[in-house]
């Protein structure tokens, strides 16, 4: 299936699918079992797990807010850090920086 030329943003990057199921995967696991086994440390796994993605997840939202990127982009590296964590965040400070960069090298207007 091919994806159509508007669909393609250079604002945001996926990362790749064996992060979905690992991270994204685990957590959804760790809550199945915190709730089945209701084992209070595992309840405590899970909350303190499901609360850095939150955490983590909001600070990608808003660095990219920060960095300019559009509100699509933006809640896209959001959602996508909320679901599979530093991956994600790390994705998105590479794209910053590589923008930082490409900037640092555009000529300026200045002459």
């Amino acid at each position: 299936m091919t994806t159509p030329e508007s669909d393609l943003d250079p604002d945001f990057v996926p990362v790749a699918p064996g992060w979905w199921v690992s991270n994204f995967g685990g957590i959804v696991l760790c809550g199945v079992v915190a709730a089945v086994s209701r084992r209070p440390l595992l309840r405590w796994v899970f909350a303190l797990a499901a609360t850095t993605h939150v955490v983590e997840g909001t600070v990608a939202y808003r660095r990219a807010r920060a960095a300019g990127l559009r509100d699509l982009a933006a809640r896209r590296w959001g959602l996508q850090t909320l679901a599979v964590g530093f991956p994600s965040l790390i994705g998105l400070g590479r794209l910053l920086r590589e923008r930082a960069e490409r900037a640092e090298r555009a000529p300026t207007d200045d002459a």
